[in-house]
């Protein structure tokens, strides 16, 4: 079959980002399958430079339409909704030149959902619509959207969007439950697809190679590594409060941030003030995906934050999923289901959410890394559970099933 695969920031392993899409996409060409993407160059740059207006470029077998959008997770929510509705407006055009049987469009943001019914109507194309986080729960529970009339409008095309779809796929048994809540959609429309843990990548790493001692100048004996963005919703402030009370405790303990975003500036000014920045909390630049294999591979725990939304909770991060594959517990600041995995399954360390506490928790939290046998069984723990329950296999053996469903 010929799948249209939309994602406005497709991007590959040799980026800093989620690859799930490009992941997905090898698998469904491996099964013999053509994939054409349509996406933006925002996440591409490594790839080569991009001109004004669409490029059409081969990569391992995949088809990729990449029509030239500038995008930083730095930018104003102004100019971001300016990028959504360029990226809306001509990949809904671009839909009419490229054939396919079944679309599949993939959030966020929501709007790559118009591209999918443009194919719809005028192609009569099925479309199956991926959730990656509930819009417009999320941002009107951040406070971000407040117009009661722009709310209802969301609220009525987030609607419309599940009812004329073909199929849902959830990131999450919560997001599904959010989707149900607020839609009345049949249970057999709607999967759970999670995140994938790629054991495989991330299982190439060098034992000599030490990139942390390269960055730090010496080889740290604890480390709390956390790749990935420094936005609004990425709470790295609880971050860098842990950093600060646990460096009263055990200043060996080192809190290793790669990444970027609108909150990196404040983040460093914020620990320099505190005297922590570059004594036990450090920032750095993203790192290409291929490349976290090692940094996990040299780190004591991996992390993921997010501010105290409990409409975030349901998300289903990337990072998560990562430690897994590589085989590192997990620490987390929320609740949701990804704390559930994490107690149930003995895979990490679940901090309370509440910042009012922290001194608490960092107490907490050194006497946690400090114990070096419950570390190596959650280690063990977390491989075990990447390959049963997350791994690309069964991610892409469900998505090619609901695929061939929807198409036949």
């Amino acid at each position: 079959m010929r799948i249209l695969y939309i994602h406005q920031y497709f991007t590959l392993p040799a980026a800093a980002g989620g690859t799930r899409s490009y992941d997905l996409s090898k698998r469904f060409t491996q099964a013999g399958h053509k994939v054409v993407v349509i996406t933006s160059s925002s996440f591409l740059k490594s790839m080569r430079e991009f001109p004004k207006g669409w490029t059409v470029v081969e990569h391992e077998g995949i088809e990729l339409h990449v029509l030239h959008v500038e995008y930083s997770n730095k930018m104003s929510f102004s100019k971001r909704i300016s990028a959504f509705l360029k990226f809306l407006v001509f990949a809904s055009l671009r839909t009419f030149k490229v054939k396919a049987d079944v679309v599949l469009a993939t959030s966020t943001p929501i709007t790559v959902a118009v591209p999918a019914i443009t194919a719809r109507i005028f192609k009569r194309r099925p479309f199956i619509f991926e959730v990656r986080d509930v819009w417009p729960e999320v941002p009107v529970a951040m406070g971000i959207i407040k117009n009661k009339m722009v709310i209802r409008f969301l609220e009525g095309f987030e609607k419309y969007i599940y009812r004329k779809s073909a199929h849902i796929v959830a990131l999450s048994d919560d997001m599904k439950a959010s989707v149900q809540q607020r839609v009345n959609i049949a249970d057999k429309k709607l999967s759970v697809i999670t995140n994938i843990s790629e054991t495989e990548r991330f299982s190439r790493y060098t034992r000599s190679e030490g990139m942390l001692a390269g960055l730090l100048g010496y080889t740290p004996r604890k480390v709390v590594l956390y790749a990935g963005t420094l936005g609004m919703v990425n709470g790295l402030k609880y971050m860098t409060d842990l950093a600060i009370h646990s460096y009263k405790i055990d200043p060996s303990i080192k809190f290793i941030i790669f990444g970027d975003g609108m909150e990196k500036e404040k983040l460093m000014q914020y620990a320099s003030e505190k005297g922590v920045l570059n004594e036990n909390i450090y920032f750095f630049d993203p790192v290409p995906k291929s490349q976290l294999s090692q940094l996990y591979y040299e780190c004591t725990v991996a992390s993921s934050f997010v501010i105290p939304v409990p409409q975030l909770w349901a998300n289903s991060a990337n990072k998560f999923f990562d430690c897994l594959a590589a085989g590192r517990p997990v620490v987390i600041n929320h609740r949701g289901w990804q704390a559930a995995v994490i107690e149930q399954e003995n895979v990490g360390f679940v901090l309370n959410y509440d910042i009012k506490d922290i001194a608490g928790e960092a107490q907490r939290f050194c006497t946690y890394i400090n114990d070096d046998r419950l570390l190596e069984q959650q280690r063990e723990n977390a491989v075990s559970l990447a390959k049963k329950s997350y791994s690309l296999d069964i991610a892409a053996a469900h998505y090619l099933k609901i695929l061939n469903d929807v198409v036949s």
